[in-house]
């Protein structure tokens, strides 16, 4: 039996990297199924267990050259963290999507139960996606979304709460982070068109979903070498929260303030320093200056 499951993966040697401390800790329950139910599969195959701290990016680098399949075990922090080790690799890229939010997940049409996921993996199908470059104050790569102003600051502050989880503490993240946040002085350039204004928020994306719940860019497909542009200006407090429960279907163009537009490159600079996330994990409190663009095709998905 278990060469009969060895032959149907088109993969000889996954690597499976489990962070344990995904989803608030609780993706450790996870850890014998996983390890049963790859024995069964593989006969060359390998799980690290890995820890919240460890440099993903790095490890996934590394074992890339010595496997031809790399599964990232965990929420968006580990997607994210474990995707850019890979971007430009040979080595194929899957999720088994452990998390609470698990927003690549979605876009890829994997957000499923974890046996499911396994099939997935052992089908084997393939697409290219694109990821998002960004340097400047910060630097790394972005396989769903960059949150900078009140985003990454919603974020920052939903990730100190520990007793629940869900789209209900990005909720409650963004009503802390407006009473903090009442926009900056941006110079945008976004394709080579530069324009300056006060903004609350600006969101960068590759795939539609982010916060678990929240479609803020509902045409965004991380396979069709463009992203998308949210920016807020600054409006009423009024207004944000009213707009608020209608992001869980996306922007409207009737909203004051807001611009969806589509583009392949994107350069901030802000006179205040702008909190920052890059798929949910924040980055920094400082950052001023970022420049972002496209790279196409650059990580080879299982989905």
């Amino acid at each position: 039996m278990l060469l009969v499951y060895f032959m149907d993966s088109p993969f000889k040697r996954p690597c499976f990297i489990v962070n344990v401390s995904a989803d608030r800790n609780r993706a450790v329950r996870h850890i014998n199924w996983l390890g049963i139910e790859v024995k069964k599969q593989w006969l060359d195959s390998e799980i690290l267990i890995v820890k919240s701290g460890t440099d993903l990016t790095r490890l996934a680098k590394e074992k890339a050259d010595h496997f031809d399949l790399i599964v990232a075990c965990g929420g968006d922090g580990t997607v994210s963290r474990v995707a850019g080790g890979l971007a430009g690799s040979d080595a194929a890229f899957g999720v088994m999507p452990m998390g609470s939010g698990n927003d690549f997940a979605k876009a890829a049409g994997i957000n499923r139960s974890l046996p499911e996921c396994l099939e997935i993996l052992i089908r084997g199908n393939i697409t290219a996606f694109d990821m998002i470059r960004y340097s400047g104050d910060a630097q790394g790569w972005s396989a769903n979304t960059i949150g900078l102003g009140l985003d990454g600051l919603a974020n920052y502050q939903a990730g100190q709460i520990r007793n629940l989880k869900g789209s209900s503490v990005y909720i409650i993240g963004l009503l802390k982070a407006i009473r903090q946040f009442h926009g900056s002085s941006i110079t945008l350039t976004v394709d080579k068109e530069t324009s300056t204004g006060t903004y609350l928020m600006a969101t960068l994306c590759n795939g539609p979903w982010e916060g678990g719940n929240f479609h803020v860019a509902p045409g965004a497909d991380p396979a069709d070498g463009i992203l998308e542009l949210l920016t807020i200006r600054k409006i009423p407090v009024f207004l944000l929260l009213m707009y608020l429960p209608f992001f869980l279907r996306g922007p409207a163009a009737w909203m004051r303030g807001v611009k969806s537009e589509s583009c392949t490159s994107l350069e901030i600079e802000s006179a205040r320093p702008l909190t920052v996330h890059v798929d949910g994990e924040h980055i920094s409190s400082e950052i001023r200056y970022l420049s972002m663009e496209i790279r196409k095709s650059a990580l080879k998905v299982i989905h």
